[in-house]
Formats: structure tokens, C-alpha cells, sequence
């Protein structure tokens, strides 16, 4: 009967070892994670400025520093665009009023005066 209570005592600590070791592994692994999980929070809502550490802003404040940036780029993609228009259109022959127009009269002069030389 001693030698039954012993080696169910065996049994028991060798049980009570492996479930703390199982814990503990447990525990490691899972921590990893949660780390992980905070610094995704850390990151997503900013943090404070604490010693030694400047603030780091959250996701929607970095994001409304982008939006604002392109409302920026839109205006100025918008002046560059009408920029553009106003040279294209100069670079068309209209009623004699555009830029083409007077290219076409000067080369028109410059051949004029071409044949009266020859």
C-alpha cells in the first residue's frame, strides 16, 4: 500500500509540475501577444508625452494632417490645371487674338519677305 501512495504521489507532482510548466509557457506566449495588442493601441489612439519621449499623435490625427495635406495638393493640382488650360488655349488658333495666331502671322511675314528677297 506504501509503495501505491507513493507513486501516486509521484503521479500528482509530476501532474502539478506539468500544469505550472504549461502556465508558464502559456503565459510567455501570451504575453507576446498582448504586447503586440497594447503597442496596436498605443499606436492607433497616440500617446502622451512622458520624460524622455515626445507625444506621438493617434490615427486620427495623423490621418486629418494627411487629408488636410491633400486638400492642399487638390488646390494647388487645381491652379496648375487651369495654368494649363489658359496656355493651351493660347497654343490654338483662334479668332487672331491667340499666341498661335501671332506665330502664324509673323511666319506668314517671314515667308512674305523670303520671296521678295529671291
Amino acid at each position: 500500500m506504501k509503495d501505491w501512495l507513493i507513486a501516486e504521489n509521484i503521479i500528482t507532482i509530476a501532474a502539478l509540475i506539468t500544469a505550472v510548466t504549461v502556465l508558464i509557457v502559456a503565459t510567455l506566449k501570451s504575453s507576446r501577444f498582448i504586447k503586440r495588442i497594447v503597442h496596436f493601441f498605443d499606436d492607433y489612439f497616440g500617446e502622451e508625452e512622458r520624460p524622455g519621449q515626445p507625444a506621438r499623435p493617434g490615427f486620427s490625427e495623423r490621418l486629418g494632417k494627411i487629408e488636410s495635406c491633400l486638400e492642399k495638393v487638390d488646390s494647388r493640382f487645381k491652379t496648375v490645371e487651369l495654368k494649363i488650360e489658359s496656355i493651351e488655349k493660347e497654343l490654338q488658333p483662334n479668332s487672331g487674338t491667340s499666341l498661335r495666331d501671332a506665330i502664324n502671322r509673323i511666319e506668314q511675314r517671314v515667308e512674305k519677305l523670303e520671296s521678295r528677297g529671291e
